[in-house]
């Protein structure tokens, strides 16, 4: 056990990517589509019509419309030119002083990329999710992605700075709002995630004493979650969850690292996550696990005093140590004790049977 995780170091790596304009429309980055629509094709691209117009069903209609939505209208995004996206593409045409006849040539297509990517930055107000945005991602920007990321902070999925670019930080907080709502990790902003964010009620993070229970469900939540060497540790200033990891240091059996490519957490990752999202404790703010141990908020305990919600830590000594895992309890169905732990590169976060001859720690407020 001790071979395959070697004692981390502290973690500690620093972190705008402009929305600019090409020839052959690069807003094109700024959503991608509703997962009913086709893929978004630049509307400038020689892939579509010089001319767009009512009818037409493709890619190049689904990028259309993602930008009309950025400059008010309401429209559905489905890849389908018709009377809905007329109108809208007439009222563009009206308020740019162009001429409203629902074509979408050279000049239409000029202005609307303009200003599309005039409304991407911040400060322009927000957009509905549901109407005005294909499914977002990590590489989407704009009024979309700034909307998105507000709502995140709305209901503490992560810290964030609203800057409109959805980024390594932007990507952990979905991560941790889908892992909150029982819904696929993944990152990518669907459907699903878009009724979660405009239908549930944010509550803030637990405060005062801890309740072990809600420690737990946070860990369980994170049940599936790949091991990655550093993920969860904030070096790319994400906060707790999932997030990319580091190949700094990495000596696992899988070659070639993964760490910097995969997203996921590793033992002290997860063990931070539950303690962020269950008790609102950031353990040594995103140190590793021998730093977890010498954190105020954990109390030395013998491993006949534990329960369900403490943890315990491997190596060497008590402030020496290269794994973490916590304590579950009991299970009902079967009367083992129970853990749950982000074990090592290959594996996901699972709740297995506890192992022990660690050393055992209280965590408290």
């Amino acid at each position: 056990m001790n071979t395959l995780l070697p004692t981390r170091r502290r973690w500690s790596l620093g972190l705008a990517l402009a929305s600019v304009l090409t020839g052959v429309g690069a807003y094109a980055a700024s959503a991608a589509p509703a997962t009913t629509a086709p893929a978004p094709i630049p509307i400038t691209s020689p892939a579509c019509p010089a001319n767009l117009r009512m009818g037409e069903a493709d890619g190049c209609v689904t990028q259309l419309q993602l930008e009309l939505n950025l400059t008010g209208a309401h429209l559905t995004v489905d890849g389908q030119f018709g009377s809905g996206t007329d109108t809208a593409v007439r009222t563009f045409q009206s308020s740019h002083s162009l001429t409203a006849d629902g074509i979408v040539g050279p000049a239409t297509k000029a202005k609307l990329d303009a200003a599309a990517a005039g409304s991407s930055g911040t400060g322009t107000g927000t957009v509905d999710l549901r109407t005005q945005c294909g499914d977002l991602q990590k590489g989407a920007s704009g009024a979309c992605a700034s909307t998105l990321q507000t709502m995140l902070n709305t209901f503490n999925a992560g810290r964030l700075t609203v800057d409109g670019q959805f980024g390594p930080a932007t990507d952990t907080a979905v991560r941790n709002f889908q892992a909150s709502h029982a819904l696929a990790i993944d990152g990518i902003v669907g459907a699903a995630v878009k009724n979660a964010l405009y239908t549930s009620t944010p509550t803030p993070l637990p405060s005062g004493p801890i309740n072990s229970a809600k420690v737990l469900n946070a860990a369980k939540s994170y049940l599936g979650v790949p091991y990655v060497w550093g993920g969860g540790h904030s070096l790319r200033g994400e906060g707790p969850g999932p997030s990319l990891g580091t190949c700094d240091g990495y000596t696992g059996s899988i070659q070639p690292c993964p760490a910097d490519t995969t997203v996921g957490v590793d033992c002290s990752g997860l063990v931070r996550a539950a303690f962020w999202f269950g008790a609102g404790i950031d353990l040594a703010n995103g140190g590793d696990t021998t730093e977890q141990t010498l954190d105020k908020h954990l109390t030395p305990i013998t491993e006949a005093q534990r329960r369900p919600g403490d943890v315990e830590y491997f190596g060497t000594d008590a402030h020496n140590t290269v794994h973490v895992v916590l304590y579950a309890g009991t299970d009902p169905a079967t009367g083992a004790d129970m853990m749950y732990e982000a074990k090592e590169t290959g594996t996901d976060v699972h709740y297995v049977g506890l192992r022990t001859g660690g050393y055992w720690y209280h965590v408290s407020a």
